[in-house]
């Protein structure tokens, strides 16, 4: 029998639950009402991500353990039946794959942070958006960035290489006219 995935959001919602279980209630009530009210926002986000990211974690795992178990077994099978395994591989691939892409980006997300750290990752997506943002809601800002980077890319090139070629045009004229008076 295949073992389903666990969801990573059960156990967070099943906390959060308890905590609201176990809520004393005493005069004045504000800060346990705030507290509560609290516990329910999360509760409700945890919910929504429970039913969306967290059972398309569940069957993508599901499938990608189905389609590296059945991978183990065409290695140790007769040709005629890992022909049938490959087969099945590629299926359940096909189906994986959907499920892979919308999962993808929160996966890729939890890798960078993992190895650069939350904060380079926060900073790194705040750039990409505002650049997107930018892209979209503001599409001559960019035209009109690379014009200036342009243009003092060129001052810059016509101030320090085309003016040694000159200087130098100018040092062997004056070579030259000096060497004319010495004749």
């Amino acid at each position: 029998m295949l073992n389903l995935a666990p969801n990573p959001y059960l156990e967070p919602i099943k906390k959060f639950i308890g905590d609201l279980k176990e809520t004393k209630w005493k005069f004045p009530f504000i800060p346990q009402f705030l507290h509560n009210l609290i516990t329910i926002l999360l509760l409700i986000l945890l919910v929504i991500l429970y039913f969306t990211v967290g059972l398309i974690s569940q069957i993508s795992n599901s499938f990608w353990d189905l389609i590296v178990g059945l991978g183990q077994k065409v290695t140790f099978s007769n040709p005629i039946t890992s022909s049938f395994y490959a087969l099945s591989i590629s299926i359940y691939f096909i189906l994986f794959l959907p499920f892979f892409i919308i999962q993808s980006p929160i996966w890729f997300s939890g890798w960078i942070s993992s190895r650069i750290g939350f904060k380079a990752v926060l900073i790194l997506l705040v750039t990409i958006g505002v650049s997107i943002g930018i892209y979209f809601y503001k599409p001559e800002l960019p035209k009109e960035t690379f014009q200036k980077v342009a243009a003092i890319h060129d001052s810059l090139k016509a101030e320090y290489f085309y003016s040694d070629v000159d200087s130098l045009k100018n040092m062997n004229e004056s070579k030259i006219s000096v060497n004319d008076v010495i004749k």
